[in-house]
């Protein structure tokens, strides 16, 4: 029984053995996993196991420098269901992000937390939330003035609070929200590097990161994408730290080993 596929995740193999469909995944590869699950899996049982086994450890040690240049090979992992379970998640998680629940970041202004109260977003210690000396903060100190960073304690980059202004900061972001990455950036920090403000040379015209659509009305959406950003990157590290090997075979098996072609049909 051969332990891993040479399919793209695209699900293409050799021409003679496409057949097309909306799904990406070939019949012959769906036969191979029947071969060795069971004809009850399905096309969309294959892609959510696939997008599992692609976030595996062992799975991506293994192939870091083929994911590269060549086409990765899926493994038929013992435990199918694992995999397909964590790439349906996983899936959900990535697919769904701006809509995920907020990780409970605490918000902070001028070092105070943020509070909504009476329909008012307020900065004071908790003992005076309710007291007229309760700050009233305008919306737009939510804002981003140049670009977000993270904190920090003389030179050492403090990764537990990102500063999205000069008053206000993010501040509690756990370990694990820096684990996922994404081409080596963690959603944070792509976050960081892309929502701020670019100017265009040619034209001069600036991108403000305060328009886009999602928190211009109302800058404090921003807050809420960004806890949800946190929120994805832990669910998704805790994911990928409960998985199974996905590999079963010492690597030299995997050499010179190519799944049969299926034979071409001539009319």
């Amino acid at each position: 029984m051969k332990s891993v596929l040479p399919i793209d995740i695209s699900g293409s193999v050799p021409s003679s053995a496409d057949e097309s469909d909306d799904s990406n995944i070939t019949d012959w590869a769906l036969g191979e996993f029947h071969k060795r699950y069971g004809t009850h899996i399905t096309k969309d049982d294959v892609w959510e196991y696939v997008y599992g086994v692609m976030h595996a450890p062992d799975w991506r040690e293994r192939y870091r420098h083929d994911l590269q240049r060549n086409l990765p090979r899926i493994p038929l992992a013992d435990d199918f269901e694992a995999f397909r379970v964590a790439g349906r998640e996983l899936m959900n998680l990535h697919v769904g992000y701006e809509t995920v629940e907020e990780w409970p970041l605490e918000c902070q202004v001028d070092g105070k937390p943020v509070r909504f109260v009476d329909g008012k977003f307020v900065a004071e210690s908790a003992d005076k939330l309710i007291a007229e000396e309760a700050v009233v903060l305008d919306e737009n100190v939510f804002c981003i003035e140049k670009r977000m960073a993270w904190a920090k304690e003389g030179r050492k980059q403090v990764r537990s609070t990102l500063m999205i202004n000069s008053r206000c900061a993010l501040v509690g972001i756990p370990d694990e929200a820096h684990e996922y990455t994404v081409s080596g950036r963690s959603p944070l920090q792509w976050a960081i590097d892309s929502v701020r403000f670019k100017l265009d040379k040619t034209s001069g015209i600036t991108d403000d990161p305060n328009m886009c659509e999602a928190w211009a009305d109302t800058p404090f959406n921003l807050i809420r994408h960004l806890r949800r950003l946190v929120y994805m990157s832990v669910a998704t590290t805790r994911i990928v730290a409960s998985l199974p090997p996905s590999l079963n075979e010492p690597q030299e098996s995997e050499q010179g080993s190519e799944p049969e072609e299926p034979e071409s049909s001539s009319n």
